[in-house]
């Protein structure tokens, strides 16, 4: 059951908003595998206090207990209790514990992608304070934020009429003014094109 757990899991941050799965991604390569003492030690060692490790620790932590950076009950945003430049300081200091290659690896995919999603954690004015519709001054990573009202309904009846759940999917519109629709499952060879209502 547990084994499942997590595997479904891994679906929720992509759900919730854009810059989840690669926060998720994130923890992930900074923990895996690590000594979390020697973590500390690493952390401390590039300026962070021990009140800011426990600080760093606790939004890691609300991060996994929410599967992302927003409250699963309220919606509302959370953000890391300590100063960003120290934040980066400590994710970037687990190199230390990897070999040459690993860590020239993870410099690599930090120096990539961190500063593409930096914004996103921190954050804290509309839309990136709560989760809803972007039309109504939220974020979600349910839909595209280029859906309009009108597409957020059709997308919702065909939901209805396909017999799928909204809570199971993405919807994105394309610029050709289609639109795709993900399900969240292990099975792959039931993908289809359908029209409705003319679209």
């Amino acid at each position: 059951m547990s084994k499942a757990s997590w595997a479904g899991a891994k679906m929720v941050p992509f759900q919730i908003s854009y810059e989840s799965p690669v926060i998720f991604a994130l923890f992930q390569y900074y923990f895996k595998s690590k000594d979390f003492f020697a973590l500390e030690q690493l952390a401390r060692k590039a300026g962070a206090s021990e009140d800011d490790w426990k600080q760093f620790i606790a939004y890691a932590g609300g991060f996994y207990g929410n599967m992302s950076n927003y409250h699963n009950f309220g919606a509302m945003k959370f953000v890391p209790n300590l100063n960003q430049d120290v934040f980066r300081a400590i994710i970037y200091s687990a190199h230390e514990t990897m070999d040459q290659e690993e860590a020239d690896n993870y410099k690599k995919w930090l120096d990539s992608f961190y500063p593409r999603f930096e914004k996103e954690i921190f954050e804290m004015e509309k839309p990136y304070t709560q989760l809803n519709f972007p039309h109504e001054g939220g974020v979600t990573g349910y839909f595209s934020s280029n859906m309009t009202p009108e597409d957020l309904e059709l997308v919702r009846d065909f939901l209805k009429e396909q017999k799928v759940d909204v809570l199971n999917t993405r919807a994105f519109k394309m610029e050709d003014g289609s639109f795709e629709v993900t399900v969240g499952s292990i099975d792959t060879s039931a993908s289809k094109s359908v029209e409705f209502k003319g679209k």
